[in-house]
């Protein structure tokens, strides 16, 4: 795997969250993933309010692999948007999860965005925030048809 390829990193990071149930990479997330970085995973509590969860890649894989050991999970990417300036690089990655690799039934669909760094050797993603789509949250088709890629 070239680590230094922002598409190839891209896509080994929804590759290593999906599969049958129970059997993630979570080996190739921990080289995807800098030792310091952040997964936040944010929605809305009981009372409607926004919520924010934030989890180190252990604490990550801790929380979400029980979930995912029960589920068949495949959770893709349709579409992109990356800003790079220098050595870092934001990306706005919208994304769907369904059942099966093959489509099945659509389970969720949301917005990664995703921070990256290059060491000069490497890509690293240093965070990750998302949200789900829901009642009135919608992926905005702005973000990827009147942006222009930057870097």
């Amino acid at each position: 795997m070239n680590f230094h390829d922002l598409d190839e990193v891209l896509d080994a990071f929804y590759a290593s969250i999906s599969g049958p149930a129970g059997m993630q990479d979570w080996e190739l997330s921990a080289r995807l993933l800098h030792t310091d970085a952040r997964m936040v995973r944010t929605r809305l509590d009981e009372a409607g309010r926004p919520v924010a969860f934030s989890f180190s890649v252990e604490e990550y894989r801790k929380n979400t692999a029980p979930l995912l050991a029960r589920m068949d999970f495949y959770e893709r990417e349709v579409a992109r948007r990356t800003i790079r300036f220098g050595n870092i690089a934001q990306v706005f990655s919208a994304y769907e999860a369904h059942d099966r690799l093959d489509g099945g039934k659509l389970l969720k669909r949301g917005m990664n965005m995703i921070h990256l760094y290059d060491d000069s050797h490497r890509w690293w993603i240093m965070h990750v925030i998302w949200d789900d789509e829901r009642e009135g949250v919608a992926i905005p088709a702005a973000i990827f048809d009147q942006w222009q890629d930057k870097g």
